[in-house]
């Protein structure tokens, strides 16, 4: 799509990929944010930009003063699939799983000591598989402890988990599964009724509670006071979309839900999942029970023109920590990615990569973790945002993707 004159933040049609639920970004922001990331469109221009100038337009941002989760600031990587490789392992007699294993040992390798996964498994199609709730509070015990044996595993690599206790999205069950499973007419993702059906909500809480509530068959630890747990997540990437404009019931979810979690994981942080639309991102950072807040950025899923992607992301990284620290808690990028075969070439995602890092250490974030890092034999075309260390590869072999930027990203503010 060609911009018009100096502003070349267009919108364009609905990309359709798995990521894209449904509104552009310009209607997510407030008016504040999206005079800062739409602004950015006056900086770049309509010219395409170097390498150079990708990296020092997504690195520009102020230096602040860093809140931390209690640890120096991170980088970590996404790897949502671990607990069913687990539970698939379990399952075929092997005391543990070659493709966790690997996992944990490369990211050893790429000095990450921070992953997060998932702590959830709902989808009736996996079911036999590796789904740990198969049906309203009923377990299969071969998936959970799929995942005991993430847990124990972490532990035993020196890495800590950041680890949502559900998806908002369907992919592996999601809100949509709940609120099926309530027996309420026309389910479907993202379902506002998640956040405010009395049952549907007390189902969720009840999930959680034994989640928590768990003892590891492995290692004999409550998963609330699990040692590789550094921060749960409420869920992954929920919305507001369907509810209130104000957010009100939304606020009113976390409240209650993050009450729960953090009666029966004290010590633990504890963070939404969101992605940093307002007006839920800083109304639900205010709660008492929220620990940390946490963004997202997928900006070619998010309809941002090619040319204003790594500025934006400066923006949405600089402005959130903005809102963050007034409110005194840390901020964590917890996804963010460009698509492998998208708008940009390798040599230009790795400049925004690296700018993108440098400026979530900048800008006084407790960590940043780029999606989606897989081992060897995961199909490339599972995800449009997969990268590798690739046995046998230096880690800036181009088949790696990332792997070279992760090692050498800074690891304090």
């Amino acid at each position: 799509m060609q911009c018009a004159g100096a502003r070349t933040f267009c919108w364009c049609g609905l990309d359709r990929s798995r990521r894209w639920k449904g509104k552009d970004l310009a209607s997510l922001l407030s008016p504040r944010l999206k005079w800062l990331v739409l602004g950015s469109a006056l900086v770049a221009g309509c010219q395409e930009l170097s390498t150079g100038e990708l990296e020092a337009a997504a690195s520009a941002c102020a230096d602040s003063s860093p809140r931390t989760l209690g640890r120096p600031y991170f980088v970590a990587v996404n790897a949502y699939f671990l607990q069913e490789e687990g539970a698939r392992a379990i399952r075929a007699g092997l005391s543990t799983s070659p493709q966790m294993e690997e996992v944990f040992e490369k990211a050893n390798a790429l000095g990450v000591t921070v992953i997060r996964t998932w702590a959830f498994n709902d989808a009736p199609e996996k079911v036999g598989d590796s789904a740990i709730q198969t049906g309203p509070l009923e377990y299969d015990e071969i998936a959970l402890r799929g995942l005991d044996l993430v847990l124990a595993r972490a532990s035993a690599h020196g890495i800590q988990l950041i680890l949502p206790l559900g998806n908002y999205w369907n992919d592996f069950g999601g809100a949509k599964q709940y609120v099926a499973w309530s027996g309420l007419p026309h389910p479907l993702e993202g379902d506002p009724r998640f956040f405010t059906e009395r049952r549907v909500i007390d189902h969720y809480l009840e999930h959680v509670r034994r989640t928590l509530d768990r003892t590891s068959a492995l290692e004999g630890v409550r998963y609330g006071d699990h040692p590789a747990v550094l921060a749960w997540e409420l869920l992954n990437e929920p919305r507001n979309r369907g509810l209130d404009d104000r957010g009100d019931a939304f606020r009113a979810w976390v409240d209650e839900v993050g009450a729960a979690v953090k009666s029966m994981s004290t010590g633990k942080w504890l963070g939404t999942g969101e992605e940093g639309f307002d007006p839920s991102f800083r109304k639900n950072l205010q709660s008492p029970s929220v620990d940390f807040g946490s963004i997202h950025f997928f900006p070619e899923s998010w309809n941002v023109h090619r040319e204003d992607v790594a500025l934006a992301g400066a923006r949405w990284l600089e402005e959130h920590a903005r809102l963050a620290r007034q409110l005194g808690k840390p901020l964590v990028f917890g996804e963010f990615g460009l698509k492998n075969h998208g708008a940009f070439s390798l040599p230009e995602r790795q400049a925004i990569y690296r700018g993108w890092l440098a400026c979530s250490s900048r800008s006084g974030l407790a960590g940043a973790a780029p999606w989606m890092f897989a081992y060897d034999s995961r199909p490339d075309e599972w995800d449009f945002h997969t990268f590798y260390f690739r046995d046998g590869t230096a880690p800036d072999d181009p088949r790696n993707r990332y792997a070279d930027i992760i090692l050498k990203a800074p690891r304090q503010n």
